[in-house]
């Protein structure tokens, strides 16, 4: 990724909390970040030691790691504690995470009851949490506001194309746009009610994300999507780092679509 390809200066030394960042989306928005010369926070349940030293080597301020599971509600405290020990203050909150069952993946057919009242309390329910814990951080301690971006998905737009996963064993997951749809839904509800207190609140929704996965599926997805191409994960560094930036302080509440588009039609 070029580093000069983004010039948002307002981002040079803003404190950004990213959760979710040691997967495939949160790695490229943190290079970004970094690149910006942002102080950066990463926030998974999972680390990378190797991914961390090659971010670090170019960036103006140290990319700090936290261990952060968003499905424990305790823990979102202990995060901010730390975020504003290292940072001074969180000034922009970006969660990208994706927490989910094993058997999340199951036909609609063979989903059991149990696993969606899971995955929409691991995965919503994070994302609830961590939203409304964030907001209420920057009502209380901070002034300037603040600005909370979380990603959800097209598939809480509009409905899948069943068809794009012929000859495969891939389907979506019916959760899933119930957890996106609701994110969707809950980014607007807390844009209304703390923006009195200067507090954005905006979601970005991609469309597929090109992974490695079957052949076939790429295929389909490509001949329905008007760019004729899957997303690369840089794809979504932009718009994050314009919904970060100052750039965007008139817009909240916003569902950004970042998908080719796939949901023009």
């Amino acid at each position: 990724m070029d580093k000069n390809k983004y010039n948002f200066s307002d981002l040079q030394d803003k404190p950004i909390l990213i959760v979710g960042g040691m997967g495939l989306i949160g790695k490229v928005l943190a290079k970004g970040f970094s690149s910006s010369g942002s102080k950066l926070i990463i926030a998974d349940v999972n680390t990378d030691q190797k991914f961390l030293e090659k971010v670090n080597t170019s960036s103006k301020n140290k990319v700090i790691f936290y261990k952060f599971d968003t499905t424990k509600e305790k823990s979102i405290d202990e995060l901010i504690e730390f975020s504003c020990q290292k940072m001074g203050k969180i000034e922009v909150f970006i969660n990208c995470s994706w927490p989910k069952t094993e058997d999340w993946s199951k036909n609609v057919e063979e989903m059991p009851y149990s696993s969606v009242e899971k995955n929409l309390a691991m995965h919503l329910g994070g994302y609830y949490h961590c939203t409304q814990k964030i907001a209420v951080y920057m009502k209380n301690k901070s002034p300037q506001g603040g600005n909370i971006i979380n990603f959800s998905s097209i598939y809480g737009t509009v409905a899948p194309t069943f068809s794009i996963y012929n000859n495969t064993e891939m389907t979506s997951p019916s959760p899933y746009a119930l957890i996106k749809g609701g994110v969707n839904m809950m980014t607007k509800y807390f844009a209304s009610y703390f923006g009195k207190y200067d507090i954005r609140v905006n979601c970005i929704s991609p469309g597929g994300v090109k992974a490695n996965q079957n052949p076939d599926f790429i295929k389909n997805y490509e001949k329905l999507t008007p760019l004729g191409r899957m997303a690369s994960p840089d794809d979504l560094v932009g718009p994050t780092l314009f919904l970060a930036s100052d750039i965007s302080g008139y817009i909240t509440g916003h569902n950004l679509l970042v998908d080719g588009g796939w949901t023009i039609h």
